[in-house]
């Protein structure tokens, strides 16, 4: 009976360690199986690149790159345009993929904001031009394109010089422009021909057509301010005209704006001035840019100053035979930039970590070729920004009049909102529409400055 007890207390020990012999061999198995992938995660992130974790451009292992790009048009027409055109590209160059984001115009504001606070970059990416691309390139997160153009002089030398020198910071180019806006005056031609007016080409000559017209049964000027943006269109203008431009670039720039020059008081009390003597009609501040068109179209009012890309309302408004349009005329003795237009435009940057910079500079090329271009204009609606894009096989006769004329321009005052700080360009807004209800041009500029005052100091935190 022992010898069995015996027996079978071997036999439990044997099982035992048999057991444990089989756990421990698991357990290592499982402990070379983790080292082996996290291993192959490391080499992974090796062969990407460097910059693949910021950017996520990433390159398999039969070499194929892709490239994330950031864009704005998820709308009809835009979307089918741009999926097109990424899809022939792509085809071209089947070595190199395209991974597309095209989100709204709200949308891509949140998105760019979160960029520009420390996220993560696409390697291309849609942003507008003036302070916005500026505020990019101070921030480290825009490359600088500069090389890539001086290489291709033929690719520099394509791009309208006012909308590529908008994307300029300290004489380094950090965007591509690939959409553009000019502003000019609209004129009813009947209404001039009937009043006996030429196209004035000085601002005194200006006042004396609104002087004239004051007289008649039209409104010199359709403008209406109740959504205060549109008369941030007239003071970029008039800033640009009036003020030097380096003190400008210091102003407008959020980590040294003052916005102290004399100049900007001036350049306010001339848009006030045109309300005052009541160039604008009554009641500014209760009408919209979109009413006050409609008046414009209907024959109510003699001039309105807008856009290029708006130029079809007024074809399909009025009909294309019926109006024209100006730049406004320079000041004599103005300190401004004579050559610079307001107006706007889109570009796309590179992120400064993009892995695969040559191949995100392939597809800007790409994108920005006069054969897509004109494609971009003749099937989107989007002005192009090459030097003879816009022609009247892609546009009107009127669009492509004046960017035949835009060629000779050296710079873009940007609608404010896109020129200045957010905050400044809100207390601008804000009080140029109290400006026209009475509130003097000095007060107006002391609450630009005092705005001004805490973005810098927000700056400097």
């Amino acid at each position: 009976m022992t010898s069995i007890r015996f027996s079978y207390l071997k036999l439990l020990i044997f099982k035992f360690f048999k057991e444990r012999k089989e756990i421990m061999k698991r357990r290592v198995l499982a402990i070379l199986l983790t080292a082996a992938m996290t291993m192959g995660m490391v080499a992974g992130c090796a062969t990407s690149g460097a910059g693949s974790s910021d950017s996520g451009s990433d390159e398999s292992s039969d070499g194929e790159v892709t490239l994330k790009f950031l864009n704005k048009y998820p709308e009809e027409p835009y979307a089918k345009y741009f999926e097109d055109a990424v899809a022939a590209f792509e085809e071209e160059n089947p070595d190199i993929n395209i991974e597309m984001e095209n989100v709204s115009d709200e949308a891509i504001k949140d998105k760019l904001s979160v960029i520009a606070s420390g996220g993560d970059m696409p390697d291309i990416y849609m942003s507008w031009t003036g302070e916005r691309v500026k505020r990019f390139a101070r921030g480290e997160k825009a490359l600088d394109l500069t090389p890539y153009l001086d290489e291709d002089t033929e690719w520099r030398d394509s791009f309208l010089p006012a909308f590529l020198n908008n994307t300029t910071v300290d004489k380094k180019t950090y965007a591509i422009p690939y959409r553009s806006g000019i502003m000019y005056m609209m004129y009813n031609k009947e209404v001039f021909e009937k009043n006996n007016i030429e196209i004035p080409t000085t601002w005194d000559e200006f006042l004396a057509v609104c002087e004239k017209l004051k007289g008649t049964d039209v409104t010199p000027i359709a403008f209406g301010n109740s959504s205060p943006w549109y008369a941030s269109w007239w003071i970029g203008q008039l800033n640009a005209m009036m003020i030097p431009t380096d003190i400008m670039e210091k102003d407008y720039n959020p980590e040294t704006g003052e916005f102290t020059d004399e100049s900007y008081v001036t350049a306010v009390q001339t848009f006030l001035d045109l309300n005052d003597k009541g160039y604008f009609g009554d009641h500014v501040n209760s009408k919209d840019y979109y009413q006050v068109r409609e008046e414009f179209c209907a024959g109510q009012a003699a001039m309105m100053l807008d856009a290029t890309p708006q130029f079809t309302q007024y074809d399909d408004g009025m009909g294309a035979e019926n109006w024209g349009f100006f730049k406004i005329p320079s000041m004599e003795g103005a300190k401004g930039d004579a050559g610079t237009v307001g107006g706007g435009g889109e570009a796309w940057l590179v992120s400064s970590n993009c892995a695969h910079p040559e191949e995100a500079i392939k597809f800007l090329k790409f994108m920005t070729g006069k054969e897509q271009a004109d494609k971009q204009t003749k099937e989107a609606g989007l002005p192009n920004a090459l030097v003879g894009g816009i022609t009247e096989d892609n546009a009107t006769e009127a669009l492509a009049e004046a960017y035949k004329e835009a060629e000779v321009y050296t710079n873009i005052a940007d609608w404010l909102d896109c020129a200045v700080e957010a905050k400044v360009a809100d207390q601008y807004m804000t009080s140029l529409q109290e400006g026209l209800d009475g509130k003097s041009a000095e007060d107006v500029m002391k609450d630009v400055q005092k705005a001004a005052e805490e973005v810098k100091a927000e700056q400097g935190e």
